[in-house]
């Protein structure tokens, strides 16, 4: 076999590492759901003793800990004492823009149904519906466990990235609308910060039926494919689009455009795909959305013929860290 270059041996080294990199996933998961994580966050502390404190195996624990300490997660001390670097503490559950919620999200279904990531390769469809005979969101509501749980993961997501409407000029409203709002974390944390609003949050009926009771809030259930609660003055969007694909996305838009005064507002609360070729967790994401539920990330561009087809005109684009604001008004 002829020798290999040092550049060709640097590329096929980088290939193999991105071929396992469910290992590197999944070792994240089993740290962080053991509870090591929340061990370091009290500081370093050796290989035996954080094994005692999680009732995990010493030596198997020492093999995922070296795995994680080549990805910078944490950091190795002699006499296998560990601690937790700057990029490990985002795992902890407690720190603000904990990525704790998103490695659960990762893991269990979802890590499941990208075993058959092919199949929407082939077909463009979901490989959920295929790996657990119906589609995710049919498949939560006969699972009410997972349900929850999966609530539990969306309202932390929603706490990081939540930031631009806790922002938003929320002074001359009087009423907002949260679309497909869950167990209600982001409406009672705008009723929270404004007190004059009334808010009103919709979902699935067995989802507002289990969110707890928010002051100055209306729970209703319902579909959004049919219809939503009309009058409110600002309609509020937040990460729901992606989960559908353009023609379902259209249909959600075109009820809030019929529920909503002429004077009314839209922010969709979503991300938005870099126009370059460069690495971006949102690619990553576009792909996720295809896996789990036949949905997408989108471009600027993309959201404005989106946005065009279900009404509205995109008036605004606002960037942060976690996520953008796109501000519409109806067309």
């Amino acid at each position: 076999m002829p020798e290999q270059l040092p550049d060709q041996e640097h590329d096929y080294k980088r290939l193999r590492h991105k071929i396992m990199g469910y290992i590197v996933a999944q070792a994240i998961f089993a740290v962080t759901e053991t509870g090591i994580v929340e061990l370091l966050a009290a500081g370093p502390a050796e290989v035996g003793e954080l094994a005692r404190g999680a009732g995990v195996d010493a030596d198997a624990l020492g093999r995922f800990l070296r795995v994680l300490v080549a990805e910078g997660l944490f950091s190795e001390h002699p006499h296998g004492t560990f601690a937790l670097t700057p990029m490990g503490d985002y795992l902890r559950r407690d720190r603000p823009g904990s990525l704790s919620h998103l490695v659960t999200l990762m893991a269990g279904e979802a890590y499941q149904a990208w075993g058959m990531a092919s199949h929407s390769l082939r077909t463009g469809t979901p490989a959920f519906d295929v790996v657990f005979g119906e589609p995710m969101f049919d498949w939560l509501a006969g699972h009410p466990e997972k349900s929850d749980e999966f609530d539990r993961a969306q309202a932390g997501l929603v706490a990081m990235r939540m930031m631009p409407l806790l922002e938003w000029d929320w002074s001359r409203t009087r009423t907002v609308v949260d679309v497909g709002g869950g167990n209600g974390s982001l409406v009672a944390a705008l009723l929270a910060r404004n007190p004059h609003l009334q808010g009103t949050l919709f979902d699935l009926p067995h989802v507002v039926k289990a969110a707890d009771t928010i002051d100055r809030c209306t729970m209703v259930g319902g579909d959004f494919f049919a219809e939503v609660p009309s009058g409110g003055e600002v309609y509020v969007l937040a990460q729901i689009l992606h989960d559908w694909d353009d023609h379902s996305a259209v249909r959600i838009l075109r009820q809030i455009a019929t529920a909503m005064p002429a004077s009314g507002q839209l922010l969709v609360l979503e991300q938005v795909i870099p126009d370059d070729d460069a690495r971006h967790p949102e690619k990553l994401l576009d792909l996720h959305m295809l896996i789990l539920l036949g949905g997408r990330e989108r471009t600027h561009s993309a959201w404005r013929k989106l946005l065009a087809e279900g009404g509205f005109q995109l008036t605004d684009v606002r960037r942060y860290p976690r996520s953008c604001l796109l501000v519409a008004t109806r067309s």
